[in-house]
């Protein structure tokens, strides 16, 4: 009866579940099983894998209920003898099999996926069933969408396509939170599923072999073996990652698991490892510093070789200790003095950093090694920065990305790269939430120096040090005197722009020269961007154009890109080299490795409190005022606090910052809302335009390359139409694989719009506020004429990752630009009635908002184009408004042919109401109201709602306020005007 029991083979949806509905941290298998701090936990480990340990577990359980009390009763001696006698046999039966249950994580990876959760550093977390675009994925999807579809899911009338079944799978993504109170929320569902990284990822398929291409069966199965072919070659060029727990499979299992739970920034004592965690063994540090160093070497000399200065030459020979000095000087990291630092930018080399910031970035990258920690790296900056002109993948921090999130995975840690630019705008527009649009940063890049200059960069530092959990590494040429405000103590370093190491190309010698170092004049194929990349999932209904718009000369190409990328790779790279360097020096006497190396709490505080001590204002007549603090004059103090924001221009790292998270809804229900969405989902597939040529050095295969052995997967297929009923082979056909992709991607959006936002101030409290002066011309009251508007009002993921998918609307001729960058505002006029907000734990008495003046007309607005009174009479009126459904018909945009003035668009008895906690505390007339429209840099003009420095002088937490604005005109009631940000702190 027991060895029945244990012989039963999983259900279809045992067999499937996995796949989908237990990605705790990254739905790979690193980070499975990681909770929010780091740690592992059991949180949903029962579900996750089903392997013989498991059925090991359960033996004694199976014993106590053969050899029961009440059972032995009923036997004779001689029964219970022969009871014995077969538990014993089915024990050690049960102790050697190895059973064949099949679950993703066992099947993955050769079994070494179920170890990631004790050994974060064994194989690779990507690809396997994981990646949807591979067959193996597709059909597993498939078979998911099959399971659920007959199981008993709790669901709404609409909600009965197979899409939203699958997305049920993913009902247990959970998004890590830090213990630290003022970190940002920096992870939304897409980068924890990550599809996006398996599919790019996948060391054993090619991810130009996806049967999502539109192209020939033989023309993806050459693209396979190639890629096998190139893999092969790499191993035994250039080397793999081969780290194995040396305790070995079982014992590894078995390895006690740190707990970084209860500890402020993840700063756990070295006293507090449990005895035989991987951190605390060192048999297992030492192979694990010996397999890190060899991958740092092997992508650093990759790179260098990429770009025509390989260590081995093509004669054989290796490059003369003359040459090797050459290289070392073309390529050279500064690591200067903090004064020397701070002098003019250096001519020659790639970056340049002080000591203080070299060592700061040495020390964040201990800490996420020995915590199996994130790492975030962030770039700021305008439309040149943002890669306009290219596809969104080919961007620099993308490119950076692409080649480093594997070297992140197998050091045990997960690489989220942003790339936050925007065209037209410096980066104040973000600034003034602090870090919350950014997100956290552990690396922060700022390139905007076409667009803004000055006051706005100083705050961009200041905010960038006082924001979040962490403290970054600042890249930023203009550092002002933000090293003497902080005692030194400030992370600042600066990009260098020296092209010396790559050689002219000429239309003579180009075929001679690597391909990635051709061209960096960009005379020449200075873009190779492609507007769409044929796919058998869909197909545009309007034509695609050749290549993206905005190729003009101040835009650099993808060459120029990807080097920027390469050369922020190797200061990570070097300065992995000096953390492991480091490691082996401070676990001489012992391990794990000492607090002093790797904590990074206090250093955090310490760098903050600095720099609040040091900012002072004007004193006994001496303008002693910082850059920052010239920026809005009437304002001095954001330069000293975290500030904080909600809105909805994007790139934006997080959805709880949107601003239509605050907005109350009027009586009715009714809120401003997307009306239309993507139009598909799901990452764009590798341009085969964009594919390295054959010959050339592959960085990124330098870094998937592991020795793991091919998962036994099932990647078998063929074409519609092929299919031989009468054959009892496989008939998965394309169609087959394409649905099942479909479905994944469809349900990882899904999971993506789930997530919820709590309102931070209650809604019965703004009714009976409501209930207290409902009879008033001046209650505070919803308005239900706000209407959502902007350059593409398309609801997507505009995150600025490689998981972002935005704007792919049904009017767009080139629908994998991609770029995240967007503007969009709620747009009012004096008809539309209050725009109301719940602003969260104001402490400082700060509440700012971004608005236009220039943005509307007076037919702008759908809502109350035919309203002759405000909320067209029925502000008071509940009967419930029912959002209809999103469409793919694009919203219309209004154009402003002129450019407009003051007078033409600002009646003479224009006035904006301020209302706080229901109270209208302010009027502004129209010139005071124009006033605030002077732009402190280009397009970012802000109003003060609330400008209370008594509550800053409280010893406080702060309190949640609900701010609210209306116009009013009767000249022009339908004239709108454009609000998209709140600021607050």
């Amino acid at each position: 009866m027991a060895l029945a029991a244990l012989e039963m083979e999983p259900s279809e949806e045992e067999d499937f579940r996995p796949l989908v509905a237990k990605r705790n941290n990254n739905c790979n298998n690193n980070n499975n099983h990681r909770t929010s701090n780091g740690s592992n936990n059991s949180n949903g480990n029962s579900n996750d894998s089903f392997d013989k340990k498991d059925h090991r577990r359960n033996v004694p359980f199976m014993l106590f209920f053969l050899l029961s009390s009440n059972r032995l009763s009923m036997m004779t001696s001689k029964k219970i003898a022969m009871v014995l006698a077969v538990t014993f046999v089915v024990l050690v039966f049960v102790l050697r099999m190895d059973f064949t249950v099949t679950t993703v994580d066992t099947v993955r990876t050769s079994n070494v996926v179920t170890k990631k959760q004790h050994n974060p550093h064994t194989g690779s977390s990507f690809g396997g069933l994981n990646n949807v675009a591979q067959p193996a994925g597709a059909k597993a999807a498939a078979a998911s969408i099959t399971t659920s579809s007959s199981s008993s899911l709790s669901m709404d009338d609409d909600q009965t396509d197979d899409g939203y079944y699958f997305a049920s799978l993913y009902q247990d993504i959970v998004i890590p939170k830090s213990n630290v109170g003022h970190a940002i929320p920096s992870l939304n569902a897409h980068n924890v599923l990550n599809l996006w990284g398996h599919y790019v990822h996948d060391e054993f398929r090619s991810p130009y072999a996806s049967h999502l291409y539109d192209k020939p069966k033989e023309e993806l199965e050459r693209q396979q073996t190639l890629h096998e072919q190139k893999m092969e070659q790499i191993r035994t060029e250039w080397g793999m990652w081969k780290f194995q727990d040396p305790a070995g499979d079982d014992d590894a299992e078995e390895r006690p698991i740190a707990d970084f739970s209860d500890v402020e920034y993840k700063d756990l004592p070295a006293i507090d490892f449990p005895q035989y965690s991987w951190q605390a063994d060192e048999e297992y540090v030492t192979a694990f510093l010996q397999e890190a160093r060899a991958l740092v070497t092997r992508m650093t000399e990759g790179i260098y070789a990429e770009y025509g200065w390989p260590l081995k030459k093509k004669d054989g020979t290796t490059l003369s200790q003359q040459e090797l000095e050459q290289r070392e000087q073309a390529f050279r990291i500064h690591i200067l003095d903090p004064q020397e630092n701070e002098k003019e930018l250096k001519k020659q080399g790639i970056a340049q950093l002080s000591t203080v910031a070299m060592d700061g970035l040495v020390r964040k990258l201990l800490h996420s090694m020995m915590t199996n920690d994130h790492f975030f790296v962030v770039l700021a900056g305008h439309s040149a920065a943002a890669g306009h002109g290219n596809d969104f993948q080919q961007n620099r921090v993308i490119t950076f990305h692409r080649i480093m999130e594997p070297v992140f995975d197998k050091l045990g840690m997960t690489l989220i790269s942003r790339n936050m630019g925007m065209g037209g705008v410096g980066t104040l527009q973000f600034t003034l939430g602090g870090g919350d649009f950014y997100g956290e940063a552990d690396i922060l890049e700022w390139d905007s120096g076409m667009t803004e200059k000055g006051p706005a960069v100083d705050f961009f530092n200041k905010q960038a040090i006082l924001s979040g959990e962490r403290v970054p590494v600042i890249f930023n040429e203009y550092h002002f005197n933000v090293m003497a405000e902080t005692n030194g103590t400030a992370w600042m370093g600066k990009s260098i722009w020296d092209l010396s190491m790559m050689p002219e190309t000429t239309l003579e010698n180009q075929n001679s020269i690597p391909f990635a170092a051709r061209w960096m004049d960009q005379k020449e194929e200075k873009y190779n961007a492609v507007c769409w990349e044929a796919r058998t999932d869909f197909s545009p209904e309007k034509k695609q154009s050749d290549h993206p718009g905005s190729q003009v000369g101040w835009h650099p190409g993808f060459r120029h890109h990807q080097w920027s990328g390469r050369k922020l790779a190797l200061v990570v790279l070097k300065a992995l080299s000096i953390a492991l360097d480091k490691w082996e020096e401070g676990t001489q006497e012992g391990h794990p490795l000492p607090d002093t190396y790797w904590h990074v709490g206090d250093t955090y505080k310490l760098i903050r409190n600095n720099l609040r001590t040091h900012i002072t204002t004007t004193q006994e007549g001496n303008d002693v005022r910082s850059e920052c603090e010239k920026l809005i004059k009437w304002l001095p103090r954001i330069c000293r606090v975290q500030m904080h924001g909600f809105g909805l221009w994007t790139p934006q790292a997080h959805g709880d910052t949107s601003l239509l998270n605050i907005v109350q809804p009027a009586l009715n229900g009714y809120k401003p809302y997307f009306k239309t969405r993507n139009i598909y989902d799901g990452f764009d597939l590798l341009p085969y335009k964009q594919a390295i040529p054959e010959g050339e050095i592959d960085v990124h295969a330098i870094a998937i390359a592991t020795n793991t052995p091919a998962p036994d997967l099932d990647h078998s297929w063929m074409e519609d139409g092929d299919t031989d009923e009468n054959s009892n082979d496989d008939k998965t056909t394309r169609r087959l694989l394409r649905e099942g992709s479909e479905m994944a991607f469809r349900a990882a959006a899904l999971a993506q719009e789930s997530i919820d936002v709590t309102n931070t101030l209650p809604r019965q409290n703004h009714l009976r506020k409501l209930a207290e002066n409902a009879g008033s011309d001046n209650a505070v009251v919803p308005g239900r004429g706000w209407e959502l508007h902007g350059w593409s009002v398309v609801d997507g993921l505009c995150d600025g990752s490689a998981q972002s998918e935005c704007k792919r609307e049904k009017d767009s001729d080139c629908l994998m630009y991609g770029a995240s960058d967007n503007h969009m505002d709620l747009h009012g006029n004096s008809l539309s009635g209050w725009l109301v907000f719940n602003v969260p734990k104001v402490r400082e008495g700060i509440i700012l908002a971004r608005m236009e003046w220039w943005c509307g007309s007076q037919t702008a607005n759908s809502l109350t184009k035919d309203w002759t009174e405000v909320d067209d009479g029925k502000t008071m009126d509940t009967t419930p408004w029912d959002t209809p459904k999103q469409s793919s018909d694009p919203q219309g945009r209004h154009r402003i042919l002129k450019k407009p003035t003051h007078d033409d668009l600002v009646p003479s008895d224009f006035e904006m109401d301020i209302a706080i906690n229901g109270k209208i505390v302010k009027t502004m007339k129209r010139q005071e109201w124009l006033d605030h429209t002077q732009e402190f840099v280009k397009n970012v003009a802000v109003f003060p709602l609330l400008n209370d420095e008594s509550m800053a002088q409280r010893d406080w937490e702060g309190e949640p306020i609900e701010a609210a604005i209306r116009f009013r005109s009767k000249q022009m009631p339908k004239q709108t005007y454009c609000i998209s940000h709140i600021y607050y702190a």
